[in-house]
């Protein structure tokens, strides 16, 4: 008859992540006292370290940088974009070479200290892993700060630094003014040469022909209203505009030539290409087509007459009417989508970043240029024609005309040059203003070593090194620590505790502590064992013992537990059926032809054969059947129908049937025997099972439906009392096996056995007699 399957009511958790963490974590804890030395250490470390490191200080400094009144910015939003965006190149020229060679060579003998032995072409390098420069970029500030040993010393270094930056921008900035105005006054000298050269022969052409200055006077019959003179003039007018805008344009090419070269500000250019072919530039990087500007058209008049349409509606129907409703949302919806693009079209153009925009600046630039070279070109050559008509009917007035125009353009590129002269010398500092808005000072508080930084480093350096440690022991020690451990690896109970006891004199049941001394506190464990099989949930009747592998002492816990039950006058039989190793045979010393396998090869009936070969040892209630003579196929008789014969006719007869059985990881007998019986319990001994053994000794009772009670942990040493938690008053439990005093609580199976014939009488024991 099989058994019901149900495994206890506790979960398996050794299979799940969190099972193992829990696991580990009670090692922990088990090991406390392993992981505070390891903090101790680690902590004393982090102590010296703190004792003997050298103090560390920090001096700051803030610098602000503004856009001048004076600078031609479209917006001041845009003016801030500019700034923004090159902040992180200011940031960078801050620790260039440049900047921190000149700041070393400030560096007075007194605030060198360690830099006196180090070469002077490194103080550039140590100066700058000394300094962070970073950013606030909504306020315009560059934060510079500097870490030494003396607080003296990083204050003049971050005043050095921060003033040889502002020398290094201040000189950079007149190097490209100075060099754009000599250019500019170059031009200058020779537009005023040519001026005073077209005026001399102007006037010396007026005085030939007795006119004034004075373009109203008119000598010679209307000339001026003439046709031919007229379109000259006109020409003349257009032309000189013309020469005007090249000379703009060359100038602004220039301009951005020469600050792409220098890696200067081109952003101050965008505003003054904005028209033109820079529009078009424009309204193309930031996703602004003609098609698109139609589209933007389209949405405004389309929202106009939406709104009209609303206030139509709004003078007959009411605000909550379903038209007004819907009205009202598609003007929201196009009012959203138009702020978007707006939003989008700014964005755009604040993404574009310097890298992009030089060249193609540089190419508009240039274009703008050509064109305004072309188209001067081109009115160059009308002019020259209709001026070549106007002379052929009067060529000194058109002399005169012609020049005049001249002056007139010559003066007006004149003052050209002289606004573009005037700005540059306004604006020398490039349009930006560079503020110290707060020095450096002392500090005389170290801000290295941190005593709290240092702390929880140490916390979590030593935590880590003993958590380290104790995973490498319990991987070297592959060992159950608690029974809390072997709960939660296994998923289940731990129902009794059995400590190491020694070998009591004499032989056979007199060895039995239980028999023995069945008050002595020994004794105490197997009867806290047999109360918690009795009260587990289920059947209980019919039990099989059996252990990891050989030496765990199942045996001689399953004897005590046998006596314990016969003393609770439970009439109980004990059936030894190791057929192989027959440990409880032997303990009892009823080593004869008789036992299970005599019953099981028998062909007599089962009651009459079982009467045959079941012994009284001498303990009330108590009856004992040996394994018998050992057959060649043990897994092949427990198997039969004969065996599960023996077990339905053994618990008509008596309250608890206790059987012993092989090691499961070394034969399949146990799991044969615990498909038949009511439950199993596993013996271990946490000194020699590894961890990984037992759990797959309970998995292949769980794999075969075989349901487990629970296990009995056997041989505990007074060293392992307080991790399975006892020690107080009196101990519980004990192991210990046949004839091997030095190992108490191995199984006699463990011990060799003499080899007999079935048919030995002779060594059948005659001081038991046959169980009637």
């Amino acid at each position: 008859m099989e058994n019901d399957a149900t495994t206890p009511s506790m979960e398996p958790a050794h299979n799940t992540a969190l099972a193992e963490v829990m696991r580990f974590l009670h090692i922990v804890w088990m090991r406390r006292m392993l992981l505070l030395l390891c903090v101790t250490v680690v902590g004393g470390l982090g102590a010296a370290y703190y004792t003997t490191a050298t103090r560390k200080y920090e001096s700051s400094a803030e610098v602000l940088i503004l856009q001048t009144p004076g600078s031609k910015g479209d917006k001041n939003d845009q003016s801030q974009f500019l700034i923004q965006s090159q902040l992180p190149t200011w940031q960078k020229v801050i620790t260039s070479d440049d900047v921190l060679e000149m700041a070393a060579k400030k560096i007075p003998a007194k605030f060198r200290g360690d830099l006196k032995t180090i070469p002077r072409d490194k103080w550039a390098a140590i100066l700058r892993g000394s300094l962070t420069v970073t950013l606030t970029r909504q306020a315009n500030v560059i934060n510079v700060r500097c870490i030494w040993n003396d607080p003296a010393t990083a204050q003049f270094i971050v005043t050095a630094v921060v003033d040889s930056y502002l020398k290094y921008m201040d000189e950079t900035n007149r190097s490209t003014s100075r060099e754009m105005l000599a250019t500019l006054t170059k031009d200058k000298k020779e537009v005023e040469q040519q001026l005073d050269e077209k005026e001399s022969r102007l006037n010396q052409l007026k005085s030939n022909l007795g006119l004034f200055l004075s373009s109203g006077n008119n000598q010679n019959g209307g000339h001026d209203d003439h046709l031919l003179v007229e379109r000259a003039r006109k020409l003349n007018t257009a032309l000189s505009e013309a020469k005007q805008k090249t000379a703009e344009a060359y100038n602004f090419y220039n301009s951005v030539n020469y600050a792409v070269r220098n890696g200067g500000d081109i952003h101050q250019y965008l505003s003054q290409a904005a028209d033109g072919i820079g529009s078009k530039f424009l309204e193309k990087e930031i996703g602004l087509g003609d098609g698109d500007n139609y589209t933007l058209v389209r949405f405004e008049q389309q929202l106009s007459d939406d709104r009209a349409a609303l206030q139509t509606l709004l003078l007959k129907l009411g605000p909550a009417h379903p038209d007004v409703v819907t009205l009202q949302g598609k003007i929201t919806s196009t009012e959203q989508y138009l702020a978007n693009r707006n939003v989008q079209t700014a964005e755009r153009l604040k993404q574009m970043r310097t890298s992009e925009l030089a060249p193609r600046l540089l190419q508009m630039a240039q274009q703008r240029y050509m064109q305004a070279q072309g188209h001067e070109q081109s009115l160059t050559r009308q002019f020259d024609h209709a001026n070549t008509e106007a002379l052929t009917m009067n060529g000194k007035l058109a002399d005169i005309e012609r020049l005049e125009s001249d002056v007139k353009r010559q003066r007006s590129y004149s003052d050209l040059i002289l606004d573009r002269m005037r700005d540059l010398d306004m604006g020398a500092d490039n349009g930006l203003r560079i503020r110290v808005m707060s020095p450096a000072k002392v500090s005389p508080k170290p801000v290295a070593p941190k005593l709290s930084l240092i702390g929880m480093i140490s916390l979590v350096l030593g935590v880590g090194f003993g958590v380290v440690v104790i995973y490498v022991l319990d991987a070297v020690d592959d060992r159950f620590k608690s029974p809390d451990e072997l709960q939660w690896q296994l998923g289940l109970p731990v129902l009794s505790m059995i400590r190491q006891m020694p070998q009591l004199p004499g032989n056979g049941i007199d060895t039995i502590v239980t028999f023995a001394k069945p008050d002595s506190i020994e004794s105490e464990c197997f009867r806290t064992l047999r109360s918690a099989i009795t009260f587990c949930q289920g059947d209980t009747q019919r039990i099989v013992v059996t252990s990891t592998e050989p030496g765990d002492g199942k045996t001689t816990t399953l004897a005590n537990l046998a006596v314990a039950f016969a003393q609770a006058k439970k009439k109980t039989l004990l059936i030894d059926a190791d057929l192989r190793r027959p440990g409880m045979t032997q303990l009892l010393e009823l080593k004869g032809p008789r036992g299970l396998s005599q019953v099981l090869r028998d062909t007599q009936p089962v009651v009459e054969s079982c009467l045959e070969n079941i012994f009284h040892i001498g303990v009330e209630n108590l009856d004992v059947m040996p394994s018998g003579p050992r057959p060649a196929n043990p897994s092949e008789l427990l198997s039969t129908e004969r065996f599960n014969d023996i077990i339905a006719w053994a618990e008509t007869v008596y309250d608890q049937i206790l059987i012993d059985a092989p090691p499961i990881l070394a034969v399949t007998d146990p799991a044969i025997i615990g498909r038949i019986v009511d439950g199993a319990m596993v013996v271990i001994r946490p000194d020699k099972n590894r961890r990984k053994m037992v759990v797959r000794a309970i998995e292949s009772f769980r794999s075969t439906g075989v349901r487990v009670l629970g296990i009995a942990v056997n041989h505990l040493a007074d060293s392992m009392s307080n991790e399975y938690g006892y020690g107080y008053g009196y101990g519980y439990g004990y192991g210990y096996g046949h004839d091997e005093a030095p190992e108490v609580g191995q199984d006699a199976d463990e011990t060799p056995s003499r080899s007999f014939e079935a048919d030995d009488e002779d060594d059948a024991p005659v001081s038991y007699r046959r169980a009637a």
